[in-house]
């Protein structure tokens, strides 16, 4: 018994050790960054590589703290080293690999092999089995395309060569998906686990309370308003449902949501919020870097669709809410807009700083940097405010502290994935497969933009599932954005398009990673929840077709033609809200119900005569609706008397 007592002990002291190791290594790898945007000191690779021996240490001390059996601590202990020598071989080595490339040496081949062994088992850690899983496909096929024959066949690479082209050649684990990592991400990471640390979650959730929370609908638009907001910043679903679902699914079981409905509207909402501007989850940020476009003008492009996704989400939900005769929440619950806003309005300074700067000019890790110095400096400022000397306070510095710590631990995970992506866009690149699938989507589709399209759409969904949205939407970007482009579409409604399927892998079957994580916080059902969250995010799935050949939603075009589809799209989207709850002003029969789907489509459809039909139907519904609920007004009346 005292032996038991000493090991759980040691234990204790061992986790705690680990766990303040980890803390300075978090602190460290985040002022890293920081400094880095400020006063450049290395090459990009280098800088990639620092990142990258950064995030792959921080995964297995965490990795550490959590192990208890003797053979699983040694196993981490044996990759946490193989992380630290492998990439600081490539730092101290630099030179020698710039000017000798392509020459195979065997340490070379060893190392790279050590580099690919700990990348696969530190993204199994944080993402799961489907990623390593393609990544080693990846890998095999570039050995062994001899073997295949038709499309996928190739000669073949030998394994020495195969592994010096993914790592020690500075390509594939280091290039423009990990770059994305090490530059923009991270410091959006940091900023996003800054204003985590600082309070400005309960903020955002307490004011999306405030401002949705006094309709029949009131648990559920919180929702909805809270994980757009907290979405768009940290870029992340998951931890999104994770982050606000806590607060806003018990909070909608309360009001009379079942389980399943909201784990689903959590799930569809925390997806969406990577799509709305100004942050997009960093991925305008990364658009604009691999496209050339303007940031500006891709926030700009970006904000009707992220509107006409979350108008069909809210009246989704508020159709619902009438069709079940939910209760409102008692207005002793909700907070006053004005209180709220006067107790955190400077949460929204630092976001309005990021898109100011942007707009100006300046670049993406210029205004990723500024916007967490001018998050510290609204904090201080307000904080001392209420209490003198704050900044020598142990308060100050534990934010300090945890918002480095907490960005730090949201960029390792990433990092891994993105050198991961690298890795199989490498794999594409060097078999063929990349360009055979640009010809395959030409080829398949016969010329058909349409088809086309749907191709894209298929493989951005299947990159997606499992696989960080940022290094999905690149990868896919990559190998495929160009078969679409020389078919005429334009290159931003091409990238909005793929990023959108990229994002909403987070909810598509079989993977659904955001369902699955607030179908556990709800205690629903995965798969029933999955297949609600897909009707209520149809929108979505509707959305990058209606963008692609209505470039007015992307309000490009005069104003007046802007200004029309953009009704025409909204008044269709609140047909298809209708035709799935099957409620407007009262629930609809069956007839009802196929005429508005009817009108649904029509009113998205492209084309004057379309939107003619479908106002016609829309004005038909309407009346009919008018009609019946005055009757039945009538009958309640006669039958009360």
């Amino acid at each position: 018994m005292l032996n038991s007592d000493i090991e759980q002990v040691d234990n204790n002291v061992n986790k705690k050790v680990l766990m303040t190791i980890f803390g300075i290594l978090a602190f460290t790898m985040s002022l890293y960054q920081l400094i880095a945007v400020i006063r450049p000191t290395f090459s990009p690779v280098e800088h990639q590589a620092i990142h990258l021996v950064f995030a792959l240490t921080l995964v297995f001390i965490w990795a550490l703290t959590s192990k208890k059996n003797t053979l699983f601590k040694i196993i981490d202990a044996l990759l946490l080293t193989g992380s630290v020598i492998s990439c600081i071989y490539i730092l101290i080595n630099f030179d020698r690999l710039i000017t000798q490339a392509g020459i195979i040496n065997t340490i070379d081949v060893i190392i790279g092999t050590i580099l690919l062994v700990v990348i696969l088992e530190a993204t199994r850690r944080t993402f799961g089995i489907a990623l390593p899983i393609l990544i080693i496909i990846s890998i095999l096929y570039v050995r062994f395309g001899y073997l295949f024959s038709g499309f996928f066949y190739h000669a073949g690479i030998e394994w020495p060569r195969l592994i010096t082209s993914l790592t020690t050649n500075l390509s594939g684990v280091f290039g423009s998906i990990l770059d994305v990592s090490a530059t923009f991400i991270v410091l959006f990471m940091i900023f996003g686990g800054m204003l985590d640390a600082s309070g400005a979650g309960n903020f955002f959730i307490k004011l999306s309370m405030a401002i949705g929370g006094k309709s029949r609908s009131g648990p559920a638009q919180a929702a909805v308003i809270s994980s757009g907001l907290v979405g768009s910043i940290n870029g992340s679903a998951v931890s999104n449902v994770a982050t606000t679902g806590v607060f806003t699914i018990p909070l909608m079981k309360k009001a009379g949501y079942s389980p399943k409905m909201a784990a689903s509207v959590e799930s569809v909402a925390s997806t969406g919020g990577m799509i709305l501007p100004p942050v997009m989850g960093v991925g305008a940020f990364v658009m604009a870097g691999i496209t050339g476009i303007p940031y500006i003008q891709i926030a700009i492009a970006a904000i009707l669709p992220a509107l006409l996704y979350y108008f069909t989400v809210s009246t989704t939900i508020h159709l619902h809410a009438l069709k079940h005769d939910f209760k409102k929440v008692d207005d002793s619950e909700i907070p006053s807009v004005k209180e709220t806003l006067k107790e955190g309005f400077h949460f929204l300074i630092p976001l309005i700083a990021i898109v100011y700067f942007m707009v100006s000019g300046m670049s993406v890790m210029r205004a990723g940097f500024w916007g967490v110095i001018i998050l510290i400096a609204v904090v201080v400022i307000r904080r001392t405010i209420e209490t003198k000397n704050y900044v020598l306070t142990q308060e100050f510095w534990n934010f300090i502290k945890e918002g480095m710590i907490s960005g730090a631990k949201n960029a390792m995970s990433v990092a891994a994935a993105c050198a991961a992506m690298g890795v199989v866009s490498q794999a594409f690149i060097m078999s063929g497969l990349a360009f055979k699938i640009v010809y395959f989507i030409k080829d398949l589709s016969g010329g058909m933009g349409l088809l086309a399209l749907v191709l894209t759409m298929l493989i951005s969904i299947f990159f997606g599932m499992g696989v960080p949205t940022t290094a999905s939407y690149i990868l896919v970007a990559v190998i495929g954005a160009s078969a679409l482009t020389e078919l005429g579409f334009p290159l931003l409604s091409v990238h909005l398009f793929i990023f959108y399927y990229a994002i909403l892998a987070n909810i598509t079957p079989p993977v659904s990673a955001a369902v699955l994580v607030a179908s556990k916080i709800a205690d629903s059902n995965y798969i029933k929840t999955g297949i609600t969250a897909i009707r209520i995010g149809l929108p979505g799935f509707i959305l990058p077709f209606l963008f692609v050949y209505h470039p007015e939603l992307l309000l490009q075009g005069s104003p007046v033609e802007i200004i029309a589809v953009a009704i025409s799209s909204f008044l269709g989207m609140f047909m298809l809200a209708v035709t799935f709850e099957a409620y407007f002003l009262k629930e609809i029969n069956v007839l009802e119900r196929i005429i508005a789907g009817i009108a649904s489509l029509t009113l998205m459809y492209p084309g004057v005569f379309t939107d003619i039909i479908g106002y016609l139907l829309f004005g038909g519904l309407l009346a009919s609706q008018i009609y019946g609920r005055k009757r039945l007004v009538s009958y309640e009346n006669k039958s009360v008397m």
